[in-house]
C-alpha cells in the first residue's frame, strides 16, 4: 500500500510536465478554445490561477470531461432531486424555479418600503407622460412561484415577493390608470389548462401571453383581431432553460428584441414605444395587431428607463417587467422630465419658499441672491422644507429641486409622511421619524433638478442632504409640481379694479400717534456679567480623512474646513502646514465669517499641489488657541481604473516595487496606504509621483469578470447598466467617495465581450462611445487641463483560450474609440507582453503596462513627446516573393529584433490561405523584409499580432527606453 501511494504521489508531481508535452504534440494552433495544457514554471507552483487554469484544460479539453460533469448534474436531478447549481431550485415532482425568485427575501418592511418608492416613481413617470398627451402602460407578470406555488416545495416564504405585494397593495389604495394586473388573468388561464409555465421553463409560455395580450386589450379598449386569427401567429416551443441552467449547459443565445411592425391583422390603432425585458418575446406578437406600430427597447440591454423612452414619436408608452425584474427597474425621472415636452398641460407649478426652510441636524442656512446657502459637515446634515401637501388620488405631487451645474456629491432626499399616510410600518428609524422615504440622487450633466415624488398623505415633510461631503451649497430653487391631468384648477379671480385712483390718504392731514402717559419703561436690568474665561470661542476639527487625495483643478484644488463652534461668535480662520516640518503653505485665512447653529464651514481656497499637509484652524478672539489636525492629506492626481480582470490584477499581482509614499489607493469608498502587492498599480502611482512630485490617488473599481454590453453579462454585471446596484453606480459612488473629480480614467476590459462571440466590432465601438460620452463624462468632473475628460484604453490582451475572430472585433473597436471619441488615448499595448495561466498577464507584464500608461499621461500633460510605439505605414510588393514594411516611429529611431522577427501572416486574398513565411528581418530603420517561400498572388492581406493569441515570441519594439511595441495592423 505504501508503496502504492509513493508511486500515485510522484504520478501526482510529474503530471504537469508530462501533460504539457502531451498538449504541446496535440494541442490545436488555431487559437479556439481548446489549447494545450497551460505550460508549466517554477515560479507558478504556487500560485492559485495557474492551478485553475490546470483545472480549466481538464475541463475543456478531455475527451469525458464536460459529459461526466453533465452525466453528474443529470443524475443529481434525475435520482435525488438535487440541483448542483445555486441559480436552479428544484421543487416538487421535478419542477424547477430561478433561484432569484425563491432566494431569501429581504425584511419584509425592506421590501415593503423599497415597493412604495417603485410605486411612487412609476406614478410620477405616468403623469409626466399623461401630461404630454401620451397615454402609459405598466405590465408585470407575475413569476413562476406566484402562479405554481404547490411545487416550491419547503422552505419557501411565499408565492409572491414581498416587493411585488408591496407595489400590488399600494396600487389597490391608490391606482395607476395604465396598471395592468396579470395575477388572476394567468391563474384563470392556469384553471383553463394552459400551461402557463412548463416544468422546465424560465419564461411563460405563448399561451400565456395570449391570455395576458387579451386582458391588456380589453382593459385599454384596443382593437382586436378575432380569436380564430390566434392560431396563426407563430410561437416558438416551451423553453428548457432552467434545464439547461441544472446540466451546467449554456442556453440557447437569444437575440435582442427587436421593434415589431403591425400584424397581418393591423388596424390604424396607437404608435407605441415599449421598454421590457425576455417576457415581450412572446408577449408582442399577440399585440402587434392592435397598434399601427411598435418600437421595442430592451431593458437587457439598456436597463434605465429614461429618455431612451421620449425620444420616439410614440402615442403610448409601454413598461413591462418580470416580477423578478421589479427589483432592479431603474426610472430616471430626472431624464424623463426633462426630455417632456414643454408645455405640459395639467400641471401647476408653485415655488417654495426657501426662507422656511429650518435645520434638522447641525447645518446652516442663509437666503442669498443665488438661492438658499446650505453649510453642512457632511453625511447625515439634513435641512427640512415647509410642510406640503401630499399627492392624493386626485392630484399627484412632487417637488423638483434645482442646484448649480457645478454641485457635487450625492444628494440624499427623505420625505416623511403623517402616520396618516399609506406605509403602517417601515424597516428602520430615520432621524427620528419610522416612516421615512429615502433616495439618493447624483445630478447628470443632461440636468441639474432632482425630482421627488410625494407621498400620499395630507402633509409631506422633505428633508435634504445635499452632498455626503462637507462643504458649502446651494439651492437655487424648490418647486411644488401638481399635476391635475386633464382637469386642472381654474385660475384665480382677479378682483374687480376700485375706480379710486392714487392715494387715498391723498389731501388728509396725518398726525403721528403719541404713546399714551404712563410709567417710564425702565430697560431691562444688565444680566449679571459672567467670568470672561467662560465665554471663550472654542473649536474642533472635523479632521481630513488620513490620506485622502483631493484631485486638483489646474495646480491648485479647495477644500472644505468645518466643525464645531461654541462661546462668543467671531471669526474662523484655518491654515495648511506640512505634515512633516510645520512649515506654511497656506497662511491663517478668514473661512467663516459668521458661524452660527454651533457649526463653521467655509471654504480654502487655492491649497497648491503637493502634500503631506495638515490642516489647522482658530477663532480671531483667541488665536493664540490652535486646534491642529492629526492626519495627512494632499492635493494630486486621482486616477480612476475601471475594466475587468486584467485591470483588477494591477493590484493584486506581483510584490517587484516598493510603495512611493505619496501613493494611496481608494477602494470601496476609503483610501488606504498600498503595500507592496500590485505591480502594475505601484508602478503607474511610483512613476507619476516620481516625475510630478505630488500625491497619485489610484481608484480601484474594477470587476472581474463583467462585460461592456449586456450580451456579455456573465451574471458579474456590465458597466452599461445605470441601476443603482450595478457595478457602475458603485464606481460613481466611489469617485463621489474620493471628491467627484479625476484626472484620467484608465480602461483595461473586453475579455466579456469576446467570450460570448456575439458582439461585434461595430456593436462594442457604439457601447464604448455611449459609456464614455454618456455615462463617465456625465457623472464624474474633468479634473484634467485637457478639454474632456481624458479616457485611456489598454486593448484586449492575448487570450490564449479564445476566438481570433471575436477577439478581434473586440480591439479593432477599441482601437477605432481611439479615432472616434474624443479625449480618447491609447494608454499602452500588452500583445508583447507574457500571459500567465488561460488569461493574465504576468506580474512583469504588469509593471511594463503601469510604466507605459505613465508616459501616456506625461504626454497629456506636455511632459514627454511621444507615447506610442512605431506603426506600420505602407505595405510594398517588391516581387513575387518579397514584400517591404515601412515604419512610422513615434518615439525611436531603429528598432529590434533585425531578424527572426515573429508575428507577421501573410495570407491569399479573397480565401485566406495562409501562405508560408521564409524570413522577416529588419532592411533598415524604418523598413521591415518579409521573404515567401512561394510566389504571392496579385492580391494578399497583410497582418500583425492578429487574433486571440499571436506569436510574440520574437516582437518588434523600438529602441526607446521603454522599449514601445510595433503597433497592430491588418491590411
Amino acid at each position: 500500500m505504501k508503496k502504492f501511494l509513493s508511486l500515485l504521489f510522484v504520478i501526482l508531481l510529474t503530471a504537469p510536465a508530462a501533460l504539457w508535452l502531451v498538449g504541446h504534440m496535440y494541442g490545436n494552433s488555431d487559437n479556439t478554445l481548446h489549447q494545450g495544457f497551460p505550460p508549466p514554471e517554477a515560479t507558478l507552483w504556487l500560485d492559485r490561477g495557474y492551478y485553475q487554469a490546470v483545472e480549466g484544460w481538464f475541463r475543456e479539453s478531455l475527451p469525458v470531461g464536460k459529459h461526466l460533469k453533465t452525466l453528474h448534474n443529470w443524475l443529481n436531478y434525475h435520482l435525488f432531486s438535487a440541483s448542483s447549481t445555486a441559480s436552479v431550485r428544484v421543487g416538487i415532482h421535478g419542477w424547477l424555479y430561478p433561484m432569484e425568485t425563491t432566494a431569501d427575501y429581504p425584511e419584509p418592511p425592506v421590501a415593503r418600503q423599497a415597493g412604495y418608492r417603485l410605486f411612487l416613481e412609476l406614478h410620477a413617470v405616468e403623469k409626466i407622460i399623461s401630461a404630454t398627451g401620451h397615454r402609459f402602460l405598466v405590465i408585470v407578470v407575475p413569476g413562476k412561484p406566484a402562479i405554481y406555488p404547490e411545487y416550491v416545495g419547503a422552505g419557501f416564504s411565499g408565492a409572491q415577493s414581498p416587493f411585488y405585494k408591496a407595489l400590488l397593495d399600494a396600487n389597490d389604495r391608490h391606482p395607476l390608470s395604465g396598471f395592468v394586473g396579470l395575477d388572476p388573468i394567468l391563474k384563470k388561464a392556469k384553471l383553463s389548462g394552459i400551461d402557463v409555465y412548463h416544468k422546465r421553463s424560465r419564461l411563460w409560455s405563448c399561451g400565456a401571453a395570449a391570455a395576458a395580450a387579451e386582458q391588456i386589450l380589453n382593459f385599454q379598449e384596443l382593437a382586436r383581431p378575432l380569436s380564430s386569427d390566434r392560431s396563426s401567429i407563430p410561437c416558438p416551443p416551451p423553453d428548457n432553460d432552467l434545464y439547461r441552467l441544472l446540466l451546467d449547459e449554456a442556453p440557447p443565445e437569444k437575440a435582442p428584441l427587436a421593434g415589431h411592425t403591425a400584424g397581418p391583422h393591423a388596424v390604424n390603432g396607437p404608435v407605441a414605444v415599449v421598454y421590457g425585458d425576455e417576457y415581450l418575446d412572446r408577449l408582442l406578437p399577440f399585440l402587434t395587431s392592435a397598434f399601427k406600430s411598435l418600437a421595442v427597447i430592451d431593458s437587457t440591454q439598456e436597463p434605465t428607463f429614461d429618455r431612451n423612452v421620449m425620444a420616439k414619436k410614440s402615442d403610448w408608452v409601454v413598461l413591462e417587467s418580470g416580477e423578478s425584474g421589479l427589483e432592479r427597474l431603474h426610472l430616471n425621472l430626472e431624464a424623463i422630465y426633462a426630455a417632456a415636452s414643454q408645455p405640459m398641460q395639467g400641471v401647476v407649478k408653485r415655488d417654495i419658499a426657501l426662507d422656511g426652510a429650518k435645520p434638522v441636524t447641525p447645518c446652516a442656512l442663509d437666503i442669498t441672491p443665488d438661492g438658499l446657502q446650505i453649510k453642512i459637515p457632511g453625511e447625515g446634515a439634513f435641512f427640512s422644507l415647509p410642510p406640503l401637501s401630499g399627492s392624493t388620488n386626485r392630484v399627484f405631487r412632487m417637488v423638483k429641486l434645482t442646484f448649480p451645474a457645478d454641485h457635487q456629491g450625492r444628494i440624499t432626499i427623505k420625505t416623511l409622511p403623517e402616520k396618516t399616510g399609506l406605509i403602517e410600518s417601515s424597516p428602520r428609524q430615520v432621524a427620528g421619524n419610522e416612516l421615512a422615504i429615502a433616495v439618493q440622487k447624483n445630478l447628470s450633466r443632461e440636468t441639474r433638478h432632482v425630482i421627488v415624488p410625494l407621498p400620499f398623505d395630507e402633509s409631506v415633510e422633505i428633508q435634504i442632504n445635499p452632498s455626503q461631503h462637507p462643504g458649502v451649497f446651494i439651492l437655487e430653487k424648490a418647486e411644488l409640481l401638481s399635476f391635475y391631468g386633464k382637469n386642472p384648477p381654474p385660475a384665480p379671480s382677479i378682483p374687480e379694479r376700485s375706480e379710486m385712483v392714487g392715494d387715498i390718504y391723498s389731501g388728509m392731514e396725518l398726525q403721528p400717534i403719541k404713546p399714551p402717559a404712563g410709567d417710564p419703561v425702565d430697560e431691562p436690568a444688565r444680566q449679571a456679567s459672567v467670568h470672561l474665561t467662560e465665554a471663550l470661542p472654542e473649536l474642533s476639527l472635523a479632521d481630513i480623512e488620513e490620506g485622502r487625495i483631493f484631485q486638483r483643478q489646474g495646480k491648485s484644488a479647495d477644500i472644505v474646513v468645518t466643525g464645531t463652534y461654541s462661546g462668543l461668535p467671531g471669526t474662523v480662520e484655518s491654515r495648511v502646514v506640512d505634515a512633516g516640518t510645520d512649515a506654511v503653505v497656506v497662511p491663517w485665512t478668514v473661512v467663516d465669517d459668521a458661524p452660527e447653529n454651533g457649526l463653521y464651514t467655509g471654504i480654502l481656497r487655492h491649497i497648491p499641489q503637493g502634500g503631506w499637509y495638515r490642516l489647522h484652524v482658530r477663532s480671531s478672539l483667541t488665536p493664540w488657541v490652535v486646534n491642529k489636525g492629526s492626519t495627512r492629506w494632499g492635493v494630486g492626481m486621482l486616477v480612476a481604473c475601471i475594466g475587468q480582470s486584467n485591470m483588477r490584477e494591477w493590484f493584486f499581482t506581483g510584490n517587484a516595487h516598493q510603495p512611493s509614499p505619496l501613493v494611496m489607493l481608494h477602494r470601496n469608498g476609503k483610501w488606504f496606504a498600498p503595500g507592496i502587492e500590485g505591480n502594475g498599480a505601484l508602478a503607474l502611482g511610483n512613476r507619476l509621483a516620481s516625475m510630478l512630485k505630488m500625491p497619485i490617488g489610484l481608484l480601484d473599481y474594477s470587476v472581474n469578470g463583467t462585460g461592456l454590453t449586456a450580451k456579455a453579462e456573465w451574471g458579474k454585471g456590465f458597466w452599461l447598466d445605470t441601476g443603482p446596484d450595478g457595478i457602475y453606480r458603485r464606481f460613481i459612488d466611489g469617485v463621489n467617495t474620493a471628491g467627484g473629480s479625476v484626472e484620467v480614467v484608465l480602461w483595461m476590459q473586453g475579455e466579456a465581450d469576446a467570450a460570448r462571440g456575439t458582439v461585434s466590432r461595430e456593436e462594442y465601438r457604439s457601447a464604448l462611445e455611449r459609456f464614455v460620452n454618456d455615462q463617465i463624462r456625465s457623472d464624474i468632473k474633468n479634473g484634467s487641463s485637457r478639454p474632456r475628460l481624458p479616457f485611456l484604453i489598454i486593448p484586449l490582451v492575448k487570450r490564449p483560450s479564445g476566438r481570433d475572430a471575436s477577439c478581434q472585433w473586440i480591439r479593432d473597436a477599441q482601437m477605432d474609440a481611439l479615432k472616434t471619441i474624443d479625449e480618447c488615448h491609447l494608454a499602452a499595448l500588452s500583445l508583447d507582453l507574457e500571459n500567465r495561466g488561460r488569461q493574465h498577464l504576468a506580474p512583469a507584464a504588469y509593471s511594463t503596462l503601469g510604466i507605459r500608461t505613465a508616459q501616456t499621461i506625461f504626454y497629456l500633460l506636455g511632459k514627454v513627446h511621444f507615447h506610442r510605439g512605431p506603426a506600420i505605414s505602407t505595405v510594398t510588393r517588391l516581387s513575387d516573393r518579397v514584400i517591404d514594411i515601412a515604419i512610422r516611429q513615434q518615439g525611436g529611431t531603429d528598432f529590434t529584433p533585425w531578424s527572426e522577427i515573429t508575428g507577421f501572416e501573410v495570407l491569399a486574398d479573397p480565401d485566406r490561405t495562409p501562405l508560408s513565411i521564409a524570413s522577416v528581418s529588419r532592411k533598415d530603420g524604418n523598413t521591415i523584409r518579409i521573404e515567401l517561400a512561394d510566389d504571392a498572388p496579385p492580391d494578399f492581406i497583410l497582418r500583425y499580432l492578429y487574433g486571440a493569441h499571436p506569436d510574440t515570441s520574437n516582437p518588434v519594439r523600438d529602441n526607446t527606453a521603454l522599449r514601445l511595441p510595433l503597433e497592430p495592423f491588418s491590411q
